[in-house]
């Protein structure tokens, strides 16, 4: 043990002293070496000539005694031994542990990256620090993207680097995207590169991105059948979600909203154009997918496979290709064909599995007319009972929220709101997935303009508010939707007099103005109110009904009054996000409210603008109460005044307001804005009528109606000729199409379509004589047509002699061509020199200047 701490105390020679703060320093030599021979000097622990005890030491050093030679080696944590027997080897033969072989090349991308992220004074200097790094690593960028200090710092660099050096490194990337993309740390670089790869799509560069790769790689994996172990495993899953935005076009956001979003399922907001390429290599990627589908029946009950599912539905209807897209939506539920008849087996696996009820959310958004028809009819109008409350199926709410969004017929949603039990969801024991329910049918009848009376009436009835007597709590009811006897309820009552509420005690028992432990006065006009924790489905909808009719919603027109006597408590809803969104529905001119009532509304905030103005969220509301206030001037110039009273806050904290307001010309030019302000009263006093009959959420239901029923015919004209085109004798009676890579050959439509405007042409400009000739050279050519589609199919020849006869040869359509054209030359000649002659007459001169041409037709 003596010779052991000797051994151990004794410095090495040319090493590092241990403490930095000490008296001797590292001389120059010993400074410049490199990061290797200074970590080799630091773990030598005697001199060179000396030598070194071996020994088996046991579990855990820490804590042990002797460790070396013989003697107790300690165990775990020092508990335990077990014994070593010491070998005396030279210091020479002692082996030392060898840098990593990335280790230089990873501590240069990892300062690069530092560098980056500190931010350089120019776009240009950080796409040349990216690019030198990039060009550092050379052919070593695979084993830099598979390792896990390299990974991050090169996913930075791939966003920085110069077109020049991107392309450098994203086809060795991609090239090896079938072996990199299982890697755990290889898979973020590759989706780090495929979205900065569609994000270079958008920027103002001399070159575009490199689309080559992309379309090699999809058809290699088509050729080799790689798609099916790529979607199934948790890591390249992800890349190929990112490989299907890439073709279509889509930059994911990595940070913010656009992270948040792809978690949701939805598709970037920033899109750009692809090249013809990479749209046709997108086609055929989805009908690959798509026949995978149709193979293996457990991919959208896969955690890993039902998001690509998802998302390839969503990119084929932004992108659309709906022809594509109905066979998709028909393959999640098992139909044979497009818009044909789903499987009930399939849609129940679907139903109870977390996954594939994702994948059959997404394809309830996506699919067409025919198909949802079939699947409500045939699937949902029985169960959506149960599948609304939970009974069914856990999974069962968010599949109805995703029908109510896709009902297209009046019919269909008549039903729907039969079958819904809007107690069970509506009732103590339900759930927001259940409220939600109620909401989205609620949109679904606003949407159709179909059912408002019947939905809302389902609404109050469930809540007990369809009797007259019961208008009174219809607002708190419906904020909170349970059972809430007055306003006063909605607001948070100390824990003594909850209590008290609970046990049944009348409230009124307590003194008037009298103070709880908190110091808060039990009176709601003496303090501020705090409103009570509300359901999120709540105020979205009480915001939904106050768009229905008015006569749709008479108990909600009719409980107002008992709101607006609270001025405390309408502060309290215009300063909460929810609550403030049913202010804004109650004020807008497309609300059930009628004008006087709007304008009631509006007059109960009269000296709250300045408090509210400033606010961030109750600015909103402030600018819904100076909109409905038009053509009361007296109350714009109260509020005008109120506002400027908190000018230099409001103007701090939330200018919006300030502009949306016109402050600044109510301050500057007084009069002339009170001259504007009376003149739009009186405007409003006359149109009134003509302006209270228009029907904005009509117009807009109109509108959202019309662009699904564009959408459901493209989309039913599509699956109409995929259905064509799957018939392999209609196949092949279609005209094939034409090679795009031979440049010699000349389309048969377009010889076609030139040799019919030129016969147009001809009839139109020709003698009578021509035109007889024109009409049987047609005549003739309509029989040889009619010919060759009578022909069979299989006989190659008589297709060959046809071919001939109609001209559609390559040389005989060229000389066609030439002479058609020298024809036209000559007959313009002629026709030009006809036209000088008969037009040198003087008979011809006095028609011409009356405005009359002779020769000529229409």
């Amino acid at each position: 043990a003596k010779k052991l701490k000797k051994v151990k105390k004794a410095p090495s020679e040319g090493s590092l002293p241990r403490n930095r703060l000490g008296s001797e320093k590292a001389s120059d030599a010993s400074s410049s070496r490199d990061a290797e021979g200074r970590r080799d000097a630091m773990s030598k622990t005697s001199r060179p000539d000396s030598g070194h005890w071996s020994g088996q030491a046991g579990r855990g050093f820490a804590g042990g005694r002797g460790s070396h030679g013989r003697g107790q080696a300690s165990g775990r944590g020092g508990h335990g031994h077990g014994r070593g027997r010491g070998q005396w080897r030279p210091a020479q033969e002692v082996q030392q542990r060898p840098r990593r072989p990335l280790a230089d090349l990873l501590d240069y991308v990892r300062s690069c990256s530092k560098a980056l992220d500190g931010g350089l004074s120019s776009h240009d200097e950080e796409a040349l620090l990216a690019t030198r790094a990039i060009e550092e690593m050379a052919d070593r960028v695979l084993l830099v993207a598979a390792d896990q200090r390299g990974s991050k710092p090169l996913e930075r660099l791939l966003r920085k680097a110069a077109p020049e050096a991107f392309a450098l490194v994203f086809k060795p990337l991609i090239e090896a995207l079938p072996d990199l993309a299982p890697n755990q740390y290889g898979s973020h670089v590759l989706e780090s590169a495929l979205a900065s790869w569609a994000e270079r799509l958008g920027r103002e560069e001399p070159s575009k991105p490199p689309a080559a790769p992309l379309v090699s790689l999809c058809s290699s994996l088509r050729e080799d059948g790689s798609w099916s172990s790529l979607v199934a495993d948790p890591c390249s899953a992800h890349v190929v979600r990112a490989l299907l935005l890439a073709l279509g076009g889509y930059a994911p956001e990595s940070q913010g909203k656009g992270k948040a979003a792809a978690r949701a399922g939805l598709l970037p907001d920033k899109r750009f154009d692809v090249p013809s390429e990479v749209a046709e290599c997108r086609r055929a990627t989805a009908a690959t997918l798509i026949t995978l589908l149709r193979q293996d029946e457990s991919l959208c009950l896969s955690a890993q496979a039902s998001p690509v599912v998802q998302l390839l539905l969503r990119i084929l209807r932004d992108r659309g290709d709906r022809s594509l897209l109905a066979e998709a939506c028909a393959a999640v539920v098992d139909a044979p064909v497009a818009n044909g008849l789903p499987s009930i087996a399939r849609c129940d696996a679907l139903l109870h599995s977390a996954p594939g009820s994702r994948a059959l959310e997404a394809a309830l958004e996506c699919a067409s007319a025919e198909l949802l028809g079939e699947l409500f009819s045939r699937y949902f109008r029985p169960r959506l009972r149960g599948l609304a409350t939970g009974e069914a199926g856990e999974f069962g709410p968010f599949i109805v929220q995703k029908l109510a969004d896709g009902l297209r017929e009046e019919p269909q949603l008549q039903l729907a709101l039969a079958e819904l039990d809007f107690v069970a969801c509506l009732g103590g024991e339900s759930g927001p997935s259940q409220h939600v329910v109620v909401l989205k049918f609620l949109e679904a009848a606003l949407r159709l303009r179909a059912g408002l009376k019947q939905a809302a009436g389902a609404v109050f009835r469930a809540l007990g508010l369809h009797a007259s007597s019961e208008y009174h709590r219809v607002w708190p009811t419906l904020l909170a939707l349970e059972r809430l006897e007055d306003v006063d309820a909605l607001q948070k009552q100390p824990a003594g007099k909850q209590h008290r509420r609970q046990k049944g005690m009348p409230a009124s028992d307590e003194p008037a103005g009298q103070e709880d432990a908190t110091g808060t006065s039990s009176s709601s006009t003496s303090s501020p109110w705090s409103l009570r924790n509300f359901p999120s489905a709540g105020p979205q909808i009480l915001a939904m009904l106050l768009r229905f009719p008015a006569e749709a919603v008479a108990p909600i027109t009719s409980g107002l009054p008992k709101v607006l006597a609270k001025q405390q408590l309408l502060m309290a809803l215009a300063q909460e996000a929810r609550t403030a969104r049913v202010l804004e529905a109650a004020l807008a001119p497309s609300s059930a409210l009628a004008g006087n009532l709007r304008l009631r509304l509006a007059r109960a905030f009269k000296g709250c603008l300045a408090t509210l103005g400033p606010h961030h969220v109750g600015g909103w509301v402030c600018a819904a109460v100076w909109r409905a206030s038009l053509g009361d001037t007296a109350l714009r110039e109260a509020f005008a005044k109120e506002l400027l009273s908190a000018e230099e806050e409001l103007r701090a904290r939330n200018f919006a307001v300030w502009k949306v307001c016109g402050l600044h010309q109510v301050k500057v030019r007084q009069e002339e804005w009170s001259q504007q302000q009376q003149k739009a009263g009186k405007t409003q006093r006359l149109f009134e009528e003509l302006l209270e009959g228009g029907d904005a959420e009509a117009a807009k239901a109109a509108a959202a109606a019309r662009k699904r029923a564009e959408e459901d015919r493209a989309m039913a004209k599509a699956a109409a000729e995929a259905a064509i085109r799957s018939d392999p004798t209609i196949a092949q009676l279609l005209p094939a199409e034409a090679d795009s890579g031979d440049d010699d050959a000349v389309p048969n439509e377009v010889a076609a379509r030139d040799d019919e405007e030129a016969e147009i042409d001809e009839l139109l400009s020709s003698r009578p004589r021509k035109r007889r000739a024109v009409k049987a050279k047609r005549l003739d050519s309509s029989d040889t047509t009619g010919a060759a589609a009578r022909a069979p199919a299989g006989d190659s020849s008589l297709q060959d002699a046809l071919e001939l006869i109609k001209g559609r040869a390559v040389g005989r359509v060229r000389r066609r061509l030439k002479k058609r054209d020298a024809d036209a030359v000559k007959d313009e000649t002629a026709d030009a020199d006809e036209e000088v002659e008969v037009a040198s007459s003087p008979a011809v001169k006095k028609k011409l200047r009356k405005g009359k041409r002779p020769g000529f037709t229409y």
